[in-house]
């Protein structure tokens, strides 16, 4: 039993860095995006020595950032879009005026008159539904048909309705909605 414990904290260690690392990895995927510089990591305010590496310390604390640098972060920011100078005219020349008039007096002319409906198939969909439910009604009518004893008379029964059934309304619903007109 503890040997499942131990397991199950290192799937619990091991899934909640996956996460981290997906949540990383979106938010680097945003900033490349959104055309921003990706975020470096930060140093640790202190950084760890060891005593057997050297002797020299490290500093204790980053150095403040200097004013230089600020202003280079500052610099790196995209331009705020500008606003538009123009503005959309709202008269047409007159010369365009004129052709736009002739091509909507042809436009109504071609139109033809209103079809009338057409008296086949109306849903396809629906006559391959059913066609499909024709196997199905044969099937559950040669179950139905078999001869068996008193004690499979029942499961006979409930085996043949399960395939009768269905296969009728298939067929029903898929050739009246095959044929039947739609409304419009």
């Amino acid at each position: 039993m503890k040997h499942l414990d131990e397991m199950g904290a290192q799937l619990n260690k091991i899934g909640r860095c996956a996460l981290v690392g997906m949540l990383a990895g979106m938010l680097v995927g945003q900033a490349v995006a959104q055309g921003a510089p990706a975020a470096t990591p930060q140093a640790p305010a202190q950084q760890a020595t060891s005593a057997s590496a050297s002797n020299v310390q490290t500093p204790a604390a980053n150095p403040a950032p200097s004013a230089s640098v600020a202003t280079t972060q500052a610099s790196a920011l995209p331009d705020a879009p500008a606003a538009p100078t123009e503005s959309a005219s709202a008269s047409m020349p007159a010369d365009m005026k004129a052709m736009f008039d002739d091509a909507s007096q042809e436009s109504q002319n071609l139109r033809s008159a209103p079809t009338t409906t057409k008296k086949g198939v109306q849903r396809p969909g629906m006559l391959v539904m059913g066609i499909a439910g024709v196997p199905l009604i044969i099937l559950g009518a040669m179950i139905l048909s078999l001869n068996v004893g008193p004690k499979e008379a029942g499961a006979r029964d409930g085996l043949g309705a399960a395939f009768l059934a269905p296969g009728a309304a298939m067929s029903g619903l898929g050739f009246y909605f095959a044929f039947h007109k739609k409304n419009q």
